[in-house]
């Protein structure tokens, strides 16, 4: 029998029709592990929990396997209970990413990584220019810049030359 790692999940438990406390979800779920945290949201009218729930567990993957098959679809209290693993919890997730954004603060030596571009397959294709004055263009000084016309609703409209990957281009 091999021994298997005990991991931390964190559980997305849906489908309650009347409401339900901590302690009913903490009991019904220490059977497969150790419990620590069980998140219920609150209603806005204050009638209860809005009928899903958050629950951290430590268990196995065989226990998981066994605890979604035994409770996934079942009826409990009035509803059929949806259970699957949920994302990590924002909180966590925060905390985890200003402690990266931390240390790679502190490592000043490193710069950050930069998207690569992919080349362009044909040389003569460029992917677009900069106007040189950097001016608005509008329906009144349309005619000092090439490549722009007067389109629907007298709006300005750039013109694009498209070249298929057969060799034909359309504008």
């Amino acid at each position: 029998m091999s021994a298997e790692t005990v991991q931390e999940k964190r559980v997305y438990i849906g489908g309650f029709k009347q409401p339900v406390t901590e302690n009913d979800i903490r009991c019904r779920f220490t059977p497969f592990g150790q419990v620590s945290c069980v998140d219920l949201p609150a209603a806005a009218d204050a009638s209860g929990c809005r009928g899903f729930g958050y629950v951290s567990i430590r268990i196995t993957p065989s226990q998981w396997q066994r605890c979604t098959s035994v409770y996934g679809g079942t009826k409990w209290k009035g509803g059929m209970l949806r259970i699957e693993e949920a994302k990590e919890s924002y909180l966590v997730r925060l905390e985890r990413e200003r402690k990266e954004m931390a240390e790679a603060a502190e490592q000043p030596n490193q710069e950050p990584a930069q998207k690569k571009r992919k080349p362009s397959s044909s040389p003569d294709i460029y992917e677009g220019k900069m106007a040189e004055d950097m001016d608005l263009v509008t329906a009144k000084n349309i005619d000092r810049y090439s490549g722009w016309s007067k389109g629907r609703y007298n709006r300005p409209v750039l013109k694009y030359k498209i070249i298929k990957p057969n060799g034909k281009s359309f504008t």
